[in-house]
């Protein structure tokens, strides 16, 4: 047992100790101030300080004794009840006990990392970004406790990580650039070549791929030649087949919300086509798909949809079986309709407008992706030809199990391809074998896959623009920080209030309805997606950032002890060129994604201004949101700039002395000066980070305007 003294309670406060133990250097095994402290050297000096002696054991008379290592779940960390002068231990990312910090109050943290000297930290932010997580939190009066969690083996060796920072251009980080003017762009970039609404025949456009609602026109690859045996006033009237691709990749539904198929601008039940309308998907049979003979109805025009959906075989429709000119029996993987079209004289210029629901993401939380476990699933029963079969789901990360007839069968590999051998098609969910399994021989599977549904959060399609391997960037799970998505995917789903002309709406923060064109760049879709929802993407740590530009929290506090002498600069911004007009462009779903403005000024502010800047006081600027679709949503996000632009006066610029600082782009951070005296722990938001060649990281910070935020 670790021994243990205590002397009497010295009257000093957390607040106290701050000073003496601040930018002291590290040193392994250090235990005097002087010359240097590891982390648990820290929590000892400050415990003494406070009057608690604790006398930590060597490591080595601990190594048969559990006390240590169990000692922690004896005190499990709860925020709602850390006091002041608290230990507070930190687990690195395999779980084990790494770290200790001291808790001062007021959210900050004393400690030090390897090869760092000792610094206060505001919150758990910073700690979470080099890989420690809180676990347990031991008080003074727990001393005994103490002195056997510190002699945990390897506590202290946790290491600041020196953060590589990249940005993905957004209209989120461009805060401090130059403002164009009007008619200009600070966030140019093309939008896909179908929101013409015009139903295409060119072969040379690609299909756009789909993500939330948006509407689009599709390109016809083929249209059967007009029955000439009819003529337009004949009772059966001329028919033809027609072909309309609206996505190179599945589809939840061809219908979003109450939006439903037009044709010439008038929807598809119109009694123009017929008294009932066009028939959705009507029976496949003979008379329904080629006469027009459905129920009742006669010569009715009618449409068959695809969504898409993965299956062993490629869909049939059953106009193929009757016309000889048709081209092909469909299109596996794309969503796509076939209409049989009645009366020449009414489809002469045909056009299809369609609003649907887009492409399925995968599911994911802070952990990463989601995945379900499917047990003993009965796949199907062999008939002696067919060799492959379906599984329920899509997606599927592996098979733990298959069996045929109660035989064990393994996947096909370049050492094992005879025999029992399956090979399994992950996208699509099925397996196929080398011999048909015998009739009536069971086919059973157990397996895990990944869940995916329909989406409109901007997180969810940024993560699946990073991480598919076909239409993303194709990057691993394990480089994604997934704290940092699923933070960004439960900022976007919070329901905010707002009031518009046309009422007050109640709706999710951030939403992105996005036709993706696959001759851009992924990067240009991904800026689209993070305009969505004001936030940028950066790498820290080997890890894939995604960060909104929102209200929070400060992670640190500047002042002298810290930011590197003679470094510090801070001056007024011009405000000749912060704009106090926004034009925001965004793809409105009520004008079927046609591209509509909305406007943002501040009258009071251009009032300000008139008399030096002319103009009125009007400053513009101008920007395109090509993934937002509600004007409730554009209104905000020029809003929100707006109020940035106005109310943010001052920008920083120093040099700190702190290594193995975690910071990122859009951290808060507290600064206080000599040279602004009116400062007092005054607000900023973090611009840019960049390394000088001292090895000194260069902070650029913009003040922090906490009301912008909606």
């Amino acid at each position: 047992m670790a021994g243990l003294t205590r002397c009497r309670q010295k009257p000093l406060s957390a607040e106290m100790t701050i000073h003496p133990l601040v930018n002291i250097p590290w040193k392994t095994g250090g235990r005097d101030p002087r010359l240097g402290l590891d982390c648990v050297g820290l929590a000892l000096a400050h415990l003494h300080s406070i009057g608690v002696n604790v006398s930590v054991p060597p490591t080595s008379s601990l190594l048969n004794s559990s006390r240590p290592a169990s000692v922690l779940a004896l005190h499990p960390f709860d925020r709602a009840t850390l006091t002041a002068n608290s230990l507070v231990f930190f687990a690195d990312d395999s779980g084990r006990p790494a770290h200790v910090a001291i808790y001062l109050g007021g959210d900050k943290f004393l400690h030090t990392l390897q090869g760092c000297a000792s610094r206060i930290d505001r919150g758990l932010t910073l700690f979470r970004r080099v890989g420690l997580t809180p676990v347990a939190q031991i008080t003074p009066e727990h001393a005994q406790d103490i002195a056997a969690a510190l002699s945990i083996p390897g506590l202290g060796w946790a290491t600041a990580i020196l953060l590589i920072i990249s940005i993905a251009l957004s209209a989120a980080t461009a805060f401090l650039t130059p403002r164009p003017k009007i008619g200009q762009f600070r966030n140019e970039s093309g939008r896909y070549g179908f929101d013409q609404l015009w139903t295409q025949t060119n072969p040379t456009i690609p299909l756009p791929d789909l993500f939330g609602a948006v509407s689009v026109a599709g390109n016809c690859p083929y249209q059967s030649r007009v029955d000439r045996s009819q003529t337009p006033g004949d009772p059966p009237h001329q028919k033809a087949n027609k072909i309309v691709i609206l996505s190179q990749g599945p589809i939840e539904d061809f219908q979003f919300d109450s939006n439903q198929i037009k044709i010439n601008g008038l929807l598809h039940s119109d009694p123009h086509w017929h008294p009932s309308g066009y028939a959705l998907n009507p029976d496949q049979t003979k008379a329904a798909a080629v006469d027009g003979t459905i129920g009742s109805d006669t010569h009715r025009p009618s449409i068959t949809l695809y969504t898409g959906a993965h299956d062993i075989s490629v869909p049939v429709d059953i106009r193929a079986h009757y016309d000889r000119n048709f081209p092909v029996y469909g299109f596996p993987g794309c969503a796509y309709l076939v209409a049989r079209l009645v009366d020449s004289t009414k489809y002469s210029q045909w056009n299809l407008i369609a609003t649907p629901k887009g492409r399925l993401c995968r599911t994911f939380d802070a952990s990463g992706f989601i995945r379900t476990t499917i047990t003993a699933e009965a796949v199907g029963t062999g008939d002696g030809t067919t060799t492959r079969f379906k599984l329920d789901h899509d997606d599927i990360e592996t098979i733990s199990s298959l069996t045929v007839a109660g035989t064990p069968f393994s996947p096909i590999s370049a050492d094992h391809q005879a025999g029992n051998v399956f090979h399994l098609n992950r996208t699509k969910g099925f397996i196929e074998f080398i011999t048909p399994p015998p009739p009536s021989a069971a086919i059973t599977a157990s397996y895990t896959y990944f869940p995916r549904s329909w989406t409109r959060n901007p997180a969810r399609i940024l993560i699946y623009l990073l991480t598919e391997k076909i239409n993303g960037k194709g990057f691993p799970e394990d480089k994604i920080d997934w704290e940092a998505a699923n933070a960004l995917q439960t900022h976007c789903d919070e329901l905010v209030t707002w009031q518009t002309h046309a009422g007050t709406t109640t709706e999710p923060r951030y939403r992105a309805d996005y036709a993706l064109d696959y001759r851009k760049p992924v990067q240009d879709h991904i800026r689209a997606i993070l305009d969505a929802c004001y936030s940028v993407l950066i790498a820290a740590n080997g890890k894939l950032v995604l960060k909104p530009r929102a209200a929070a929290e400060p992670v640190f506090a500047f002042d002298t002890s810290n930011i590197l002498a003679g470094s510090f600069s801070a001056e007024m911004m011009d405000r000749s060129q912060r704009a106090n007009r926004f034009h925001i462009f965004y793809h409105s779903l009520e004008t079927f994604s046609a591209e509509t403005e909305v406007v943002r000024d501040n009258p009071d502010d251009q009032a300000d201004r008139a008399e030096r800047l002319g103009n009125d006081g009007v400053v513009e600027e101008t920007l395109r949101m090509l993934a937002v679709s509600t004007q409730s949503q554009a209104e905000r996000l020029g809003e929100t700039m707006l109020r940035e632009d106005i109310g943010s006066r001052w920008i920083v610029d120093f040099k700190t002395t702190v290594k193995g600082l975690a910071l990122q782009v859009f951290d808060i951070i507290e600064i206080s000066h000599p040279s602004q005296p009116a400062w007092t722990s005054k607000k900023f938001r973090i611009e840019s980070i960049e390394m000088d060649e001292n090895d000194y990281l260069k902070i650029t910070a913009s003040e922090y305007v906490p009301n912008a935020y909606i």
